[in-house]
């Protein structure tokens, strides 16, 4: 979106460029909001679209990076402005993620996922209390008619250059017939959108703790991705434990 300067600031202490989206929710909704994509130090805020104009949130620096996330669950209906500031006057473009969705656990919708820290060598926890929200396209690595149609859970990373990513369900702790893929547009599951994606990568005879696991390797970078811990849908192990070995994030 493009900045333009302008005199208010957040409460955060932006006083650049600023730019403004806005929203509306028709009923109560988690939404997830971030310019981790974004090469300038920005400052994000909300504020209610009325004559009062309240602020709801603010957001700078968050996640280890000079740019900003909010995650605003459980949000009330109504019309909200996002704005979008820096902290130097600026002009240019700056990327936003906003997902919307009903109220959930963390991790469980587009609209408030988990983020995976810089560093993380390891990713455990299970899908079976979790929606089945999301699906990826087929492709190579998902070739099979209910890859990734089962219980999933979204998480989100920040990769500032490119390089080698993996998660290695092929280890110990996971215990499921897995899918998982990565996603630069979290809610939208296209092959133009879908960086990678594997069902089945493991070795071992076809059981729930051999084969039927997952592991993949792919270079991204840089910018905001999401990443799904998903299942097969329709075998014996949909969903379960899992725990994948990460390199490179």
């Amino acid at each position: 979106m493009p900045l333009v300067p302008h005199a208010e600031t957040g409460t955060c202490g932006g006083a650049g460029s600023e730019g403004y989206l806005t929203f509306t929710l028709p009923s109560t909704s988690d939404v997830f909001i971030t310019t981790h994509q974004a090469a300038v130090d920005t400052v994000l805020y909300v504020r209610e679209c009325n004559c009062a104009g309240m602020e709801v949130a603010c957001n700078d620096n968050a996640d280890g990076r000079t740019s900003s996330m909010l995650r605003l669950n459980t949000l009330p209906s109504g019309t909200y402005n996002v704005f979008v500031d820096t902290k130097a006057p600026t002009s240019g473009s700056v990327a936003v993620d906003i997902y919307i969705d009903a109220p959930g656990a963390q991790s469980d919708r587009c609209g408030n996922p988990t983020f995976i820290p810089s560093g993380t060598t390891s990713l455990s926890g299970n899908t079976c209390s979790f929606a089945a929200d999301y699906s990826p396209a087929t492709s190579t690595g998902c070739p099979f008619i209910g890859s990734g149609d089962a219980n999933d859970r979204v998480f989100y990373v920040v990769l500032p250059t490119a390089r080698s990513v993996t998660f290695d369900g092929c280890v110990a702790g996971s215990a499921y017939d897995e899918a998982i893929y990565f996603r630069s547009v979290c809610s939208l599951g296209t092959l133009a959108n879908q960086l990678e994606c594997n069902d089945d990568g493991c070795t071992g005879p076809p059981a729930c703790e051999r084969s039927l696991r997952s592991s993949m390797t792919t270079t991204i970078g840089p910018g905001l991705f999401y990443f799904f811990a998903d299942g097969y849908l329709g075998g014996t192990c949909d969903c379960g434990d899992y725990t994948y070995a990460v390199s490179g994030i």
